[in-house]
């Protein structure tokens, strides 16, 4: 199908087993698997309002929605055409009234309400700046790396801190080669603390190549270092704590 304002080509996809369903555009970047396993390590609770920050079709922030439907869900994209496709994904999954996405940068967005969200959420950007050759599509580059926007992680983690309420969360999920700029930027001028950083490995006995990081606002305990997951078994398949995530909506515990 294609959209009615901007006739982008459409795909129908679902995540978590048929429960999340969302429309993306053929071509360009798509939910994966870091999308889920960001979504399972978000903290929420009943009318908790939530920020999806580089919320592309609403993917993360929709599975957010499919383990708690009485959150109040917000996000935000650089993009148009994603957001105008969010708002349509968060009419399929029964969340319009609970839901709302803007399109702006993280870099100027002067509309949504500063230290309000107890819980944010993003996935930003895996490349740093100057670091690559940005893709030819629009959608790609925005989301693999920093040069489109121009934000750099930093500008990420600071508009997140303008965003919650004083001991509220940020999960953040990366590249876990790049959890050294993660961490400096959220100890930034003491923006966050509390850290919990949850590593996932393609397979047993192999480096973590991704990581969940979350934080608070303004609280400060140890840092937690915790086991982490691995995806997938010998065999290709993944394995059962995976699986759990990917299809039946379990959740990562962080604390």
């Amino acid at each position: 199908m294609t959209s009615s304002t901007h006739d982008l080509p459409m795909i129908e996809t679902t995540l978590l087993r048929g429960r999340v369903k969302l429309l993306q555009p053929k071509v360009g970047f798509h939910a994966s698997l870091d999308t889920v396993f960001l979504a399972a390590a978000v903290p929420v609770k009943e009318r908790w309002q939530v920020l999806d920050v580089g919320c592309g079709v609403g993917s993360a922030g929709l599975c957010v929605t499919s383990r708690n439907k009485n959150i109040y869900l917000t996000g935000i994209d650089i993009q148009r055409e994603l957001t105008d496709l969010a708002l349509q994904n968060a009419v399929l999954n029964d969340v319009a009234g609970r839901s709302r996405f803007f399109q702006g940068s993280l870099l100027s967005e002067k509309t949504i309400e500063n230290n309000y969200f107890n819980s944010v959420l993003m996935n930003p950007p895996y490349q740093e700046g100057g670091t690559h050759t940005p893709s030819p599509s629009s959608i790609k580059a925005f989301a693999h790396g920093e040069d489109a926007s121009g934000a750099t992680l930093e500008n990420w983690i600071k508009y997140a801190h303008s965003k919650l309420k004083n001991g509220g969360y940020l999960t953040v999920i990366h590249r876990a080669d790049r959890l050294d700029d993660v961490l400096m930027a959220l100890g930034k001028k003491r923006w966050f603390g509390s850290f919990v950083v949850y590593p996932l490995y393609p397979h047993a006995g192999e480096d973590a190549r991704r990581v969940i990081v979350q934080a608070r606002k303004e609280r400060y305990a140890a840092l937690k270092l915790k086991s982490g997951m691995v995806i997938h078994q010998k065999n290709g398949q993944y394995t059962p704590e995976a699986e759990a995530v990917l299809s039946d909506g379990a959740v990562i515990e962080m604390d």
